[in-house]
């Protein structure tokens, strides 16, 4: 009869053992408001976001990062996608909206990589990048959330460059992204 009652009692133990080892594994995922609370973080990048659209680079030291999205260049009812993975690989999606030129087979979509050091975004097209200004780019951009997504300005043209020829526009403004908060 003990015997029963101390395999009964290690089973349960057992079980109690493998139950709690199984909710350790279940955590819940962070948001991505959690995510990029401090600003640019490989973790705070991984994800799709929205290319929404040009607009222009504020100088208001007050509100930094970007103004109003441009007119011509709003492209939120159907934005282009840029995926982050965690390989350090992304994926650029052109917007709908943009121009043709821009959604040919050899520019869309375009492939790379990416890094984060301290502050800092490099990203390296490495295929379909022929539509690029240049190939590679390192930029400081600014990650704050704006009511339900984060709103990311990278702070510069770079795979929407070609929307214009307009050089004073190429040099004033940054490109807007979202990625929802949750």
């Amino acid at each position: 009869m003990k015997n029963k009652v101390f395999i009964a009692m290690t089973a349960a133990m057992a079980m109690a053992a493998l139950t709690a080892c199984g909710d350790s594994g279940t955590s819940a995922a962070k948001s991505k408001a959690t995510e990029c609370a401090n600003g640019l973080s490989a973790e705070c990048l991984q994800g799709s976001w929205s290319l929404i659209g040009i607009a222009p680079i504020s100088t208001d030291s007050a509100n930094p990062g970007a103004g109003d999205i441009l007119t011509d260049y709003n492209y939120s009812a159907a934005p282009g996608v840029m995926t982050f993975n965690e390989d350090g690989t992304f994926q650029f999606d052109v917007p709908q909206g943009a121009p043709e030129g821009l959604k040919t087979v050899d520019c869309n979509p375009v492939y790379g990589t990416w890094t984060v050091s301290e502050a800092s975004l490099s990203l390296k097209s490495t295929v379909n990048g022929v539509c690029l200004g240049q190939s590679k780019i390192t930029v400081t951009p600014l990650i704050k959330p704006e009511g339900a997504v984060i709103k990311m300005s990278l702070g510069a043209l770079w795979l929407m460059e070609n929307v214009t020829d307009q050089v004073d526009l190429k040099s004033t403004t940054t490109e807007v992204f979202t990625i929802s908060a949750n």
